[in-house]
């Protein structure tokens, strides 16, 4: 099937053709299509988005069995995304080995739009844990789990500060699992450490870190200047100021990534849920724990993109690289037949999922 339009690919716009062998994306490129297309898109077509941080979705926690996921699985098809990473919050045992194998049956299922887990923790700062249990943190050097290096793990956050950490990065690179630097109060060198390490992604740049500061620049500073490091952020224009937002733009680049942090408050009827063993609410733009807390956010990547167009300078296209491509290639995710379709307006028309239209 070949497929012709205006196609957002590696961060721009122009006519363009892609073709898709069954379940398979055999070659893209901007220009005339090489014979006459068997579709042209009326809209703008662009690899599907990937999402590397979901805690839940639609009122339904990713720790919540099979039939939660199956409901996240489903709202985020809807909103063009057919990659994501369920994420676990710093978990107990029994709770990470559980997941973990509901996940690895999901990563082998070709309609599930699930690509491997996240764990965000336990190996992260007490000062800077957020809605983290305390009681569930650990240190490196006081032992590391079985369950951290399951093969459905994708990608881990850790403070790289602690002791222990700098091995533990590179012992999981070497198993072939990302690894993002978050929840931290590491400084610039022990940042630079962990990027040495091989870590090459931050966990939510600005957010649960100290903040930028022109004689301590901290994990932040250090993720925006090394040409290395993915650097994710939270476009809810809450988590993170619109102009501070645009700053991470120019700074990082094609580097700057889009991630949701999205809780089971996200595109969920007003209410109160439950996330890691709390209580969270939608309010102000973001989810937030009773006391006003912030604990992750409301959004929906789709969404996350068209705010990164409106906060910022950003062009659609280079909105669609930071959401799609650029997420998938930080966590070593093949390319694939996953396409959607939008109007001028980046809202999601179609969605394509292994070489078939969804929708």
């Amino acid at each position: 099937m070949l497929l012709a339009g205006d196609l957002a690919l590696r961060g721009r716009l122009a006519p363009g053709w892609v073709e898709v062998e069954g379940a398979r994306l055999m070659e893209t490129g901007h220009g005339r299509p090489p014979r006459p297309p068997d579709e042209r898109i009326g809209g703008v077509l662009a690899p599907a988005l990937c999402d590397l941080q979901v805690n839940g979705a639609g009122g339904h926690e990713v720790t919540g069995g099979h039939a939660a996921l199956d409901a996240i699985d489903a709202l985020q098809l809807a909103h063009g995304v057919t990659s994501y990473l369920p994420t676990l919050i710093s978990p107990d045992d029994d709770t990470a080995q559980r997941v973990l194998e509901e996940i690895a049956e999901r990563v082998a299922d070709p309609t599930s739009p699930v690509a491997g887990a996240h764990l965000e923790g336990p190996f992260i700062s007490p000062e800077h844990r957020g809605v983290h249990p305390r009681e569930r943190l650990r240190v490196p050097e006081d032992g590391v789990p079985a369950w951290i290096e399951h093969p459905a793990v994708r990608v881990v956050t850790l403070a790289p500060e602690l002791p222990g950490a700098l091995e533990l990065i590179a012992r999981l690179r070497a198993r072939g699992i990302a690894v993002a630097l978050g929840h931290s109060g590491a400084g610039a060198d022990a940042a630079r450490a962990g990027f040495d390490a091989g870590a090459r992604l931050v966990t939510h740049v600005f957010d649960a870190m100290p903040p930028l500061h022109h004689r301590a620049p901290g994990l932040a500073g250090a993720a925006l200047v090394d040409e290395r490091v993915w650097v994710p952020a939270i476009a809810d224009g809450v988590h993170v100021h619109p102009l501070v937002l645009e700053l991470v733009r120019r700074a990082a680049g094609r580097r700057a990534l889009l991630v949701t942090d999205a809780t089971p408050a996200a595109d969920a009827p007003a209410g109160r849920h439950r996330m890691a063993g709390i209580e969270i609410a939608a309010a102000g733009g973001a989810a937030r724990t009773p006391d006003g807390t912030l604990a992750g956010s409301t959004l929906t990547l789709d969404r996350a993109m068209r705010n990164w167009t409106a906060m910022t300078e950003a062009t659609l296209a280079e909105a669609l690289h930071a959401a799609g491509e650029g997420p998938r290639a930080a966590a070593g995710l093949p390319p694939g037949a996953d396409l959607v379709e939008l109007d001028g307006d980046g809202l999601v028309q179609r969605v394509m999922r292994g070489g078939a239209w969804l929708r």
